[in-house]
């Protein structure tokens, strides 16, 4: 028999707010908020995309916001996923690793997001591109270290990079929300290091 929604809420809710010490930096409150900003983000790219008529792409990031939906049920699955295979299972988060993956990657998003023309962003972005990228799947890397087990948050990071390395998923983000993806690294970067033993300044 399927199990209720509510129910499954109050599950998942319950787990996500009582992580062991292993997942501090991933607790409930912040799993919300890197949901809500990336599925935001994702769908102002996604019609962007479509009012540009690049339909076959605006439809990809949907796929992939639907995932961080309430209303979908696929966040529900990402936090069940969580709980399950890696916050209860003491496999522990290498947090420091990718703590020092987004700092790198946000050194570059910051000085994006300063620059007030789009069309001097849009330059930008076509001159550090490449190496934007090569960050990203640093970052991407160490998440799929993480998420070692098959399921939806591996899945989701899977999606994320090949619409990264072969939808310009980076260089999309730059022309259009530079600053709510800046806004986006950062809040990972702090939960992660929240949990780390890992100073700042050692980033």
């Amino acid at each position: 028999m399927a199990v209720s929604r509510p129910l499954t809420l109050f599950l998942v809710v319950l787990l996500l707010t009582s992580l062991p010490p292993a997942a501090e930096g991933l607790r409930f409150s912040q799993w919300g908020t890197l949901v809500s900003l990336s599925h935001s983000l994702l769908t102002r790219v996604a019609n962007a995309r479509a009012a540009r008529d690049d339909l076959t792409g605006a439809d990809r990031l949907r796929k992939i916001a639907d995932k961080l939906s309430l209303l979908g049920g696929g966040i529900w699955s990402l936090g069940r996923d969580f709980a399950w295979n890696y916050a209860w299972r003491g496999g522990g988060v290498p947090t420091a690793e990718i703590s020092r993956a987004t700092s790198r990657l946000l050194e570059a998003l910051a000085e994006a997001s300063r620059i007030e023309s789009a069309a001097e962003r849009r330059r930008w972005a076509l001159r550090n591109h490449r190496h934007l990228v090569d960050l990203a799947d640093s970052l991407f890397k160490s998440l799929l270290r993480t998420f070692s087990q098959s399921g939806p948050l591996r899945e989701m990071v899977l999606a994320l990079q090949r619409e990264v390395a072969e939808g310009e998923l980076l260089k999309d983000c730059l022309e259009i929300v530079a600053a709510d993806l800046e806004g986006l690294i950062r809040i990972a970067r702090d939960a992660f290091l929240s949990s780390s033993n890992v100073d700042e300044g050692e980033l």
